[in-house]
């Protein structure tokens, strides 16, 4: 049965790509928030280094400790997230007065960002997933990049893809 009641989504997962145009993935994000009461999770997706980035890595750095290396990128990036986040609060008016009023958490994984993503909006209990993409000229407008398309075509839950020309 079909109701006309629009949706009410307590949790949205925004998954940022640090993307030159991501702005307006994130504004919609928030207006989705604002006008809900729901809360959002910040999230961005390390991809691993593949085995032969640690091979080429390990032959001339042979005493660095690649888990410990990751481990301070992870930590890096989530400093850049709160660094963003407290940007965009201060440079649009009305959009956040704290972080902690519409922004519930920050997070930083490592994986393959589509896996990652579903993940988090699971463990997270999102009933949103909000993400960009950027339309590949070759392939004409219909096309979205990987990521968008595997987490659209594995969610069990609405994915709104903001596209970030």
């Amino acid at each position: 049965m079909m109701t006309n009641q629009m949706p009410i989504y307590q949790h949205i997962l925004y998954a940022s790509d640090f993307g030159t145009h991501t702005r307006p993935v994130f504004h919609n994000a928030v207006a989705l928030a604002k006008s809900t009461g729901a809360r959002i999770t910040m999230l961005h997706v390390v991809e691993p280094m593949g085995s032969t980035g640690q091979t080429v890595v390990g032959a001339y750095l042979p005493d660095m400790n690649m888990k410990q290396h990751e481990q301070e990128v992870l930590k890096e990036v989530l400093a850049t997230l709160h660094k963003r986040l407290a940007k965009y609060c201060a440079e649009v008016p009305g959009s956040c007065d704290a972080e902690s009023e519409i922004v519930e958490a920050l997070e930083v994984a490592s994986g393959l960002p589509s896996e990652e993503i579903l993940r988090v909006a699971q463990a997270r209990e999102a009933d949103l997933i909000v993400l960009g993409t950027r339309t590949h000229a070759q392939m004409g407008l219909g096309a979205i990049g990987s990521t968008a398309r595997k987490v659209l075509h594995n969610s069990p839950i609405p994915v709104l893809i903001v596209p970030n020309h």
